[in-house]
């Protein structure tokens, strides 16, 4: 239960490095908690997209390119998630700002997703 107080640390106010720093390095020690972790955040990004609280999809978004950077053996566990709150957000025909996030989270997710062997077929589907 430990990494819900660090994920509710992150949205009590304006998300800073410090506490996506602490809530990723959590992550990166308790690998079996990733899917938990994730499961909640892309919950979360939906909600918040659907009640256009858009503040609160940026910090998913930081803290999901904080976890591609720092867990990155541990991807497969987490793409799947990531994939599915891109594929929204490129799907907001209304607001343009977040389709732009939905464009910069593929690219970083593209750009780590080089480094590790896990099949293309997974990003595939978003087009």
């Amino acid at each position: 239960k430990h990494y819900k107080k660090e994920e509710k640390r992150v949205f009590d106010a304006e998300p800073n490095d410090r506490k996506i720093g602490k809530l990723c390095e959590y992550a990166s020690r308790n690998p079996l908690r990733i899917p938990k972790i994730t499961s909640n955040l892309e919950q979360r990004c939906f909600k918040d997209l659907r009640n256009e609280n858009f503040g609160c999809v940026k910090a998913v978004l930081c803290i999901y390119r904080k976890l591609l950077s720092s867990c990155k053996e541990q991807m497969p566990l987490f793409a799947s998630c990531l994939l599915g709150i891109i594929r929204a957000l490129l799907e907001q025909t209304r607001q343009d700002e977040m389709r732009i996030l939905g464009c910069n989270a593929l690219v970083c997710f593209m750009g780590e997703h080089c480094h590790i062997s896990m099949d293309f077929d997974s990003v595939s589907y978003l087009f």
